[in-house]
């Protein structure tokens, strides 16, 4: 969905904050050279799909960015590079633009921006062709230790592909008493608008995953509702860590004054650091409030075998259990839709798992999370019960029809598409 963009008339009331990180756990990634190279420059790539309603902020970030630290142009220092597509006004989706490639770096202490490429005019970025056309031009451009991805765009998690724009196409109107389907609340990462505006293109996570051609040092996703486990899960083989947010992220989004500076300036990314940037920009703010979470992709397995154990051991207690009393982090839109993500440690709170096992399980969460923060209050979603991650809540066994499950489409979607399920077996 969109980063939000909603204006308040009134304050509302200073926010609570929670924030945990592992014990001893310094702020820099550890991670290794790129293959056999022997370069030792780094590559941050910026990958901004922002043919949408974003186009005016993400123009923003790019000022931002310009402000912030700046790598020299020579063969050894680190490259900055941004794939930029944009429109040229507000919700403008007729004028159609080129997507082109941006090299921003330091020349006698000025901001330099050579163009290095240019797309064909209405090109949309976000489709997975489009990914691993881009991915394999910088590696062949710029050989370098490692590479990093900052992806900026809409997003709504692992859900499918114009469910967002069109769900009937998917449900048909058996639901249509349930919910208001004119306008749910979901979509997968990247949207563009293109054909004059009257059509939009998507990415699933599924085969953003397979997209991208070479694993990356981190990808910081600057979109909303991200920190799933499904997300994460598919992503483990794609990059060593991300950064990601369970609720949704203000339209601004992250810090691109400090950015560059965190992960081009050590020796190895500072994404923590990224993290909580973030955070500080938003942790008092009286309208928004916001989550985020660092995730050591390298450490799922253990998540992934832990949930498998207590998915089959309270089955019956996640299929009883009541959607309403279970952490959310979508919000409500009036009360007209229904809900997707659901605390990953709160749903099986809810389902009756036992202290042991809970502490079992936030055991494996800990070993995963190399941080997590979270004001009390994002926007209209009480923040309470919150472990970093968000889960899917299946619909069977009945398919209910209220707002605090899943559906069976969705059920069988997950099935059959989504690899946390091979995995761990939630939904039947």
């Amino acid at each position: 969905m969109a980063k939000v963009r909603i204006i308040f008339l009134a304050l509302l009331t200073l926010l609570g904050i929670c924030s945990c990180e592992r014990d001893g756990m310094d702020f820099t990634l550890n991670v290794g050279p790129f293959g056999d190279s022997e370069e030792t420059r780094k590559v941050m790539l910026l990958y901004e799909a922002g043919f949408n309603s974003l186009g005016g902020y993400m123009g923003t970030n790019i000022n931002d960015l310009q402000e912030g630290y700046l790598p020299g142009k020579g063969r050894n220092d680190d490259v900055l590079l941004l794939l930029s597509h944009l429109t040229k006004s507000s919700r403008n989706y007729t004028s159609e633009t080129a997507p082109a490639m941006i090299r921003l770096y330091s020349d006698r202490g000025k901001c330099r921006m050579d163009t290095l490429k240019v797309w064909p005019v209405g090109t949309s970025i976000a489709n997975a062709a489009m990914v691993t056309e881009v991915f394999n031009w910088v590696k062949e451009s710029f050989p370098a230790t490692g590479y990093g991805a900052i992806l900026s765009s809409h997003a709504t998690g692992w859900l499918p592909e114009d469910y967002y724009n069109n769900p009937k196409k998917y449900e048909g109107n058996d639901r249509s008493n349930s919910y208001y389907w004119s306008r749910p609340q979901y979509r997968t990462f990247g949207q563009e608008y293109y054909s004059q505006g009257t059509k939009t293109e998507e990415i699933e996570i599924k085969d953003l995953a397979a997209a991208i051609p070479y694993k990356l040092d981190y990808i910081l996703f600057d979109a909303c509702l991200m920190a799933t486990v499904e997300v994460a899960w598919e992503l483990r083989n794609v990059c060593s860590y991300l950064a990601v947010s369970p609720c949704e992220i203000p339209a601004a989004g992250f810090n691109y004054k400090t950015l560059a500076g965190h992960l081009l300036q050590p020796t190895v990314p500072d994404l923590k650091a990224v993290c909580k940037d973030y955070f500080a920009a938003y942790e008092k703010d009286s309208i928004y409030g916001a989550t985020i979470t660092m995730v050591d992709c390298n450490a799922l397995d253990p998540l992934a075998n832990t949930c498998r154990t207590l998915f089959d051991r309270y089955r019956s207690g996640i299929r009883n259990l009541d959607g309403r009393n279970v952490q959310v982090y979508d919000r409500t839109m009036g009360g007209k839709h229904y809900f997707a993500f659901f605390d990953l440690k709160d749903m099986l709170r809810e389902a009756g798992a036992t202290t042991e096992d809970l502490a079992l399980l936030q055991d494996a969460i800990d070993q995963a999370l190399v941080y997590e923060a979270h004001t009390a209050k994002f926007i209209d979603v009480n923040l309470e019960r919150v472990c970093g991650l968000a889960i899917y809540l299946p619909a069977y066994p009945d398919y209910r029809k209220d707002s605090w499950h899943g559906t069976q489409f969705l059920d069988n979607f997950y099935k059959s598409n989504i690899s946390w399920n091979h995995a761990t077996g939630l939904v039947e």
